[in-house]
């Protein structure tokens, strides 16, 4: 199961701090497809890559809680990280271009993959 509750994601860097996801609340059960929509800027990818913890960690300040199968997302140290990403959860970007290298074939780079999350 998928559990946010009370997310806010912040970011800073600029001039002044951008809240840019405020008290989101959700649950995903196994199985259960759901749709996330809203307009441009609305927080929707920046929603998503919290799963991933994919935000810079220097710039982004989190609260709130971030459970998959029960486990904080968001106290998780840099390995344990690492052991999630993939072997847990992943993400397919929008933009193929950013996901994959043109250099190497679809299925080295799936391979590649797989076998990192094997360890």
């Amino acid at each position: 199961m998928v559990e946010l509750r009370d997310l806010s994601v912040t970011f800073s860097g600029g001039r002044k701090p951008v809240q840019a996801v405020s008290g989101v609340s959700l649950q995903v059960q196994r199985g259960e497809v759901v749709a996330l929509i809203g307009e441009s800027g609305s927080g929707k990818s920046v929603t998503l890559r919290t799963l991933l913890r994919l935000h810079p960690e220097r710039r982004t300040r989190m609260a709130g809680e971030v459970r998959v199968a029960g486990q904080n997302l968001l106290t998780l140290s840099g390995r344990e990280l690492a052991d999630y990403r993939g072997k847990v959860a992943s993400m397919i970007f929008q933009e193929p271009l950013l996901a994959l290298d043109p250099v190497y074939t679809v299925g080295a780079q799936i391979v590649e993959s797989i076998r990192r999350h094997e360890k």
